[in-house]
């Protein structure tokens, strides 16, 4: 199994959609981040992509990803290591049961089995 981060949430993605626009089919950051899992951190700094969002109907989710592999350095000096999903592609279509919900659909999504186990 592999832990699943597709979209920020501490970020307001509504305010990156270009003008015209009314989707954001993928963001990054723009700054390096360190992932931070019960209270351990990772040692080296990411600059993840993430899942974005539509103002209409449509909903984004991803398209292709691989997995790697996080090490974690934790306070009291242990060290772990885990599997993260590392977004490449998103897409965004109207196929969705609630907008923007980045659970609703993973069903449909083309490797499912790879996130639901």
């Amino acid at each position: 199994s592999r832990l699943c981060d597709q979209r920020p949430c501490e970020v307001d993605l509504t305010r990156h959609i270009k003008p015209g626009k009314k989707c954001l089919a993928v963001y990054r950051g723009e700054e390096p981040m360190n992932y931070t899992l019960s209270g351990c951190t990772s040692k080296v700094s990411y600059r993840p992509k993430y899942c974005g969002l539509c103002l209409d109907d449509r909903c984004c989710s991803p398209y292709k990803s691989k997995t790697i592999e996080v090490n974690f350095h934790c306070p009291e000096g242990t060290n772990f290591s885990r599997k993260i999903m590392w977004i490449n592609a998103c897409f965004c279509n109207l196929s969705c049961k609630n907008p923007n919900d980045i659970f609703a659909d993973l069903a449909h999504y083309h490797d499912y089995s790879e996130i639901a186990n």
